[in-house]
């Protein structure tokens, strides 16, 4: 019985801790959010990748949809693309939301 209370206990501390999914709080973390669950399938060649050709496709695809898209391939690449190689790899798409104050400042400029 005890190892039963001590696992309920570890189990509840852990959905305490603030793990879980991530809920957007405005519509450009919505925005981040759809990024990265397309990745994938925006990655047409597989490389592990967006190219700008890839994302305006990806962007184009979108178009016409409920979500009102405000950007072209080339500005998610300029805002993702920290290490300047003119691609977006999953780990600068990541990283990026944690800008996402500085991606709604970009675009009300």
């Amino acid at each position: 019985m005890k190892p039963l209370i001590l696992l309920s206990a570890i189990l509840c501390s852990a959905c305490s801790s603030g793990l879980g999914p991530v809920v957007p709080k405005t519509a450009v973390e919505r925005q981040m959010i759809g990024l990265l669950q397309k990745f994938d399938r925006w990655d047409d060649d597989g490389d592990g990748f967006l190219d700008e050709a890839e994302l305006t496709a990806g962007i184009n695809s979108l178009k016409g949809k409920p979500q009102q898209v405000t950007y072209t391939a080339a500005e998610v690449i300029d805002f993702y693309d920290t290490n300047h190689d003119g691609k977006i790899s999953m780990m600068e798409a990541q990283a990026g939301f944690a800008r996402a104050a500085d991606a709604e400042s970009r675009l009300q400029n």
